[in-house]
Parts: structure tokens; C-alpha cells; sequence
């Protein structure tokens, strides 16, 4: 699974390697007004990013709570179901940004350089790639200090997840399809995020997080605590993209 990303990686970045000029020097367009600049196929698109690195993060929690052990049978259950909902995330992503669709739209002149909404698209599925990528390298499960970094790891998965269903939420309710039910899901959207960074700050933050460092367990001498810092700090940057949808603050 991890050479697949890998091999997966390789082809995307090297296509934004070629079109990585253009979208930064676009990204000065992102404040846009939405209504205007990101239209329904560009929210389509975002929103299906969004759900496939959210089936991603909640195939690896199942993987995790699988290793954990605690219950015989139903273990072998949520890893499998886990490592479908993995293939199944990066093969969506992965059509999303590689698909016809995509292709097409790229030959009709909507490209990162012309078109600040596909900015936006690259520059977050860019953030979201690495996430899915540390995904992929996540250390399996050891000593007893392990057993708490894989419960922090799946409330930093959840935290992502809650921000990517808030900026969905938000993006459906800008459509302006429902009025009132509208209005809602756009206030809804804006709450999720709020409390999705609220929740990495406090895993970051929280009491047991510097516990561990003050016993010992920090990034410089411990691989399962520096790839948890690794994995928080690539999920808030995908976090800050989010945020930076016009019309989010």
C-alpha cells in the first residue's frame, strides 16, 4: 500500500512541479467572493477531496484501533474494513486530480495560472497528499507509550476529519440551493473548523502531551513522538488551506 502512494506521489508531484509557478503566483487571488470564482465544479471538486482523505483518515484509525488488541475477532473485521477504506480513499483521490475530469478541465483553459479556484484545488490537494503520505509511514504499535501516541494520532485523524466535514458543510451551503437550510449548514461548517483546530491544538497541548516530553518521549529521541508532531503539523497545515475558503471568516 505504501509503495502505491508512493508511486502515486511521484506522478503528482511531478505534474505540480510543472504547474507549481503558476498556482503560487495565484495565490494572492484567494480571497476572491466564492459565489464568483469558486463555482459548483470547483466545489465538487474540493468537497470530494475533502471526503476522500476523510475515508482515508478513518480507514487508518480503524487499522490503529485494530492493533490495539482489545477485542479478538472484531479486530480483524475493522482492519480489513480499514485497509478497504484506505484503497478506496487514495484511488478517489487520486481520480479527482488525475481523472479525465481534471484533465479536461486543464485543456479547456482552467488552469492555476488563469483560474484562482484551481489554485485553490492544487494547493490543497498538495497539503492533503503529504498527509496521506505520513499516513502511509505511520509506526505500528509497540511499547506502552505506543498505545497512547496511536489514541493521539486518532484524535488528530478526528480532528482532521471534523474540519473537512465543516468545510463541506460550508461549501454545500454556499451553493444556495436550500434556502434557510442554507444558512445553517454554512454556520455549522464554520463551527466544525473552529472546534477542529481547537481539538489538534489541545492533543498538542494537553497535559499528557508534555508528560511524555518531560519523561523523555519527545521528537528528537523518540521516532513514534516525532512522527506524531511529523503527522499533527502536516494535518494543520491541510487545516489552514481549509480555512482560507473565501467566505470561511
Amino acid at each position: 500500500m505504501y509503495q502505491t502512494m508512493k508511486r502515486f506521489k511521484r506522478l503528482f508531484i511531478g505534474g505540480l512541479v510543472l504547474i507549481m509557478p503558476m498556482f503560487l503566483t495565484a495565490n494572492s487571488a484567494l480571497g476572491m467572493d466564492t459565489n464568483e470564482n469558486h463555482d459548483m465544479a470547483s466545489h465538487h471538486q474540493h468537497m470530494m477531496l475533502n471526503h476522500a482523505l476523510g475515508m482515508t483518515l478513518e480507514g487508518y484509525n480503524l487499522v490503529m484501533m485494530a492493533e490495539m488488541g482489545m477485542a479478538e475477532g472484531v479486530d480483524e473485521s475493522a482492519a480489513g474494513h480499514g485497509k478497504m477504506m484506505i484503497k478506496n480513499g487514495t484511488e478517489m483521490f487520486t481520480e479527482t486530480m488525475s481523472g479525465e475530469t481534471m484533465m479536461g478541465m486543464h485543456h479547456e483553459g482552467k488552469d492555476p495560472m488563469k483560474d484562482p479556484a484551481m489554485a485553490y484545488t492544487h494547493k490543497l490537494a498538495e497539503k492533503q497528499l503529504i498527509v496521506m503520505d505520513l499516513l502511509g509511514k505511520m509506526p505500528k504499535m509497540g511499547t506502552g507509550a505506543d498505545m497512547t501516541g496511536h489514541h493521539q494520532h486518532i484524535m488528530l485523524n478526528h480532528a482532521l476529519q471534523m474540519a473537512l466535514g465543516g468545510a463541506n458543510s460550508f461549501m454545500l451551503g454556499q451553493m444556495g440551493m436550500a434556502k434557510g437550510v442554507d444558512e445553517v449548514s454554512v454556520e455549522h461548517g464554520r463551527m466544525m473548523l473552529k472546534t477542529a483546530r481547537t481539538l489538534l491544538n489541545d492533543v498538542l497541548s494537553s497535559g499528557a502531551m508534555s508528560k511524555m516530553h518531560m519523561e523523555g518521549t519527545t521528537p528528537e529521541k523518540d521516532a513514534f513522538m516525532k512522527y506524531t508532531h511529523q503527522l499533527a503539523e502536516a494535518q494543520l497545515q491541510v487545516l489552514t488551506i481549509l480555512e482560507e475558503m473565501p467566505g470561511i471568516k
